[in-house]
């Protein structure tokens, strides 16, 4: 069926940047925070794997892990957590045979803080309060003939700016949806394939103790894994619809959800028009160059400074 001009629209897609657009405290630093005052002993034990340690500075902490927390959700130090595991003196009279089992149930209770991880999140979403937020943009509206893509927990959509629920996509879940957590993870299947290879290895020469250890390793690294293709399904509804504008807020355009902005541009016949803004001219050429990852036609793209969206 031909598509007419009337049922033409915008589609908006929202990240983080955008909250923070609007004066609330939501960085992962924020959250970092959070869990300082709330959940010390879970915050310790998480960032020593990241070699993250009291004695580190605040840059550095944030530089390690906090600036960029899904990206680097990967890089716990897997030498050295293999390497003391490997030197554990389990004191049993079999030594080392026989213990596989009850290494593993070990070391699956060690890490198992990580299973917090997104429960404490939508915790600490819960504490963000909107309710003194003022619109700050005129290019969101209730009037709009327009869908929203949104990365973020909150309802600053539903709440300050009076969108209608059904016009509003919350891609990784929103707080309305009380029995799901957050989805956050990273997205370096890089290091699942490395540990597969090591566990191989072990298996090959019945290391017990490494085997345990990095099936545990594997574990970790599977269960912080954001697999995205699980919730492109949100997106087929764009199909049948006529967008002729894209505008991207918010959001670095980078990493793990890259392939959501190439599933977009195929959803939309890759005949829309992408009005992206960058917060700072640093980041500027980084999400121009992740759009062209995604093979969407630099001739469709226009960069521009978020300080031009928000108007009010």
């Amino acid at each position: 069926m031909e598509k007419t001009g009337d049922n033409r629209l915008q589609l908006f897609i929202i990240g983080n940047g955008f909250d923070r657009g609007h004066g609330l405290n939501t960085s992962y630093w924020d959250f970092r925070n959070y869990l300082e005052n709330m959940y010390p002993n879970f915050l310790q034990a998480f960032e020593e794997h990241y070699s993250i340690y009291p004695a580190n500075s605040e840059e550095a902490q944030k530089n390690l892990l906090w600036n960029e927390l899904e990206k680097n959700l990967a890089n716990i130090d897997e030498e050295i957590i293999i390497e003391d595991a490997l030197g554990m003196d389990m004191a049993l009279e079999s030594g080392d045979v026989g213990i596989e089992d009850t290494l593993y149930e070990y070391f699956t209770d060690e890490y198992n803080y990580i299973q917090l991880l997104a429960k404490y999140l939508k915790q600490w979403v819960r504490t963000i309060k909107i309710r003194d937020v003022k619109p700050k943009t005129t290019k969101i509206n209730n009037f709009n003939d327009a869908i929203y893509i949104t990365f973020n927990y909150t309802a600053v959509l539903e709440n300050v700016y009076k969108i209608k629920v059904g016009k509003i996509i919350h891609i990784h879940g929103s707080l309305r949806e009380y029995d799901i957590d957050p989805v956050l993870g990273h997205g370096n299947k890089e290091r699942i394939k490395g540990i597969s290879n090591r566990l191989e290895e072990a298996e090959k020469i019945f290391d017990e103790k490494e085997i345990s250890i990095c099936k545990v390793i594997k574990d970790y690294y599977e269960n912080t894994y954001k697999d995205v293709s699980r919730y492109i399904y949100k997106l087929l509804n764009l199909i049948d619809k006529d967008v002729r504008e894209i505008i991207v807020i918010g959001h670095s355009v980078a990493g793990v959800d890259l392939p959501y902005f190439k599933s977009i541009d195929i959803f939309t016949q890759r005949a829309a028009m992408w009005n992206v803004y960058y917060f700072s001219n640093s980041e500027k050429q980084g999400i121009y160059n992740d759009l062209i990852k995604c093979e969407i036609d630099p001739q469709r793209i226009i960069m521009k400074n978020a300080k031009t969206f928000y108007d009010m």
